[in-house]
């Protein structure tokens, strides 16, 4: 009796387990898609899709920001292929404050603005007494030195024992006598001539060919060297005004 109970059971759960519905699967979670994490060098770079009709160019500035510098290998280097230079910096210096170097300002400056250089006198020659006047140079080679000239003739030339010693480099110069002029004490006159060189010898411009009386401010030219006269001796002013003191001679003491 025990065993059929049992088996009665046994069929009444069967019938019950067949008869109740079967429990519903538990949905499965749904995927969930990654997100896309925004980052600023990828969306910068995303190309834009042009219209139609327009062509993209060959070069864009993405492709340059890409470029990476190419280091210079050594044996480039050693090929003689130079090194990049590195930019330089402007350098400002404040002019007018602190101390500066001290130097020599030339007083007198030429029409182009070079200094005028200094003139050595002639050597054994020392200072003039009683000048009758005085032969500058204008331009040229020693420009600003200055002769003074006395009574009898005075020889211009190149050499350093004549009276206008015009030695600074002119070679259109002759050495001795290319010219002369002499101061006449009797008419207190200045005559000018030339030396028979094969240079010409200009009186305010034009060929000296015969002996010519000069006055203050006559320009003689010789080669490249331009000669002022500056008389001081005249008919109304002139050294033998004081010949009764005795001082009335017309010399030049070396």
């Amino acid at each position: 009796m025990a065993a059929l109970a049992e088996l009665e059971v046994k069929r009444l759960r069967e019938a019950l387990a067949a008869a109740a519905p079967a429990p519903a699967p538990e949905p499965e979670p749904e995927p969930v898609a990654d997100m896309p994490v925004a980052r600023p060098h990828r969306v910068v770079k995303q190309k834009a899709s042009l219209p139609e009709g327009i062509s993209a160019p060959a070069r864009s500035i993405w492709d340059i920001e890409d470029e990476a510098p190419k280091a210079t290998s050594p044996a480039a280097l050693a090929d003689g292929d130079p090194a990049p230079r590195r930019p330089t910096r402007t350098k400002t210096r404040v002019l007018g404050f602190g101390a500066q170097p001290s130097a020599v300002v030339p007083l007198f400056e030429g029409i182009e603005g070079s200094p005028v250089t200094a003139v050595t006198p002639a050597v054994g020659k020392g200072y003039v007494m009683f000048p009758a006047g005085w032969l500058v140079v204008k331009d040229g080679p020693g420009k600003g030195a200055s002769y003074a000239l006395t009574q009898g003739v005075s020889q211009i030339g190149r050499a350093s024992d004549q009276t206008v010693a015009l030695d600074f480099g002119d070679m259109a110069i002759s050495r001795q006598n290319h010219a002369a002029i002499a101061y006449d004490a009797a008419s207190h006159e200045f005559h000018i001539g030339h030396g028979g060189k094969p240079n010409l010898v200009r009186l305010n411009g034009r060929p000296l060919l015969a002996t010519e009386t000069a006055g203050d401010g006559d320009e003689i030219q010789i080669g490249e060297t331009t000669l002022v006269l500056k008389v001081l001796c005249t008919p109304s002013f002139n050294w033998s005004t004081f010949e009764a003191e005795g001082d009335g001679h017309d010399m030049a003491i070396a």
